[in-house]
């Protein structure tokens, strides 16, 4: 029995106009990490900050970004 493969939906649809601005920018300086980058991990399993940054470095400087990553997260993984 052949199972249908599952539709990936694009991440960025899931995002509100002014979360897609500046893709390819950092996110912050702190760590050099561009907003694609925090995207495409959340998009790829990561649920939390503490795992964004574990695979993006994100949020591991000032943690300025905390609440940025929180709403890319908020917003990727709402239903």
């Amino acid at each position: 029995m052949k199972s249908t493969p599952k539709i990936v939906n694009n991440p960025l649809d899931k995002l509100p106009e002014i979360l897609k601005k500046d893709l390819k920018r950092n996110l912050r300086v702190c760590n050099e990490v561009k907003k694609i980058d925090v995207i495409n991990a959340i998009a790829n399993g990561a649920t939390s900050v503490m795992k964004v940054r574990d695979q993006t470095h994100a949020t591991g400087g000032n943690g300025c970004c905390t609440r940025q990553v929180e709403r890319l997260i908020e917003c990727i993984h709402s239903n």
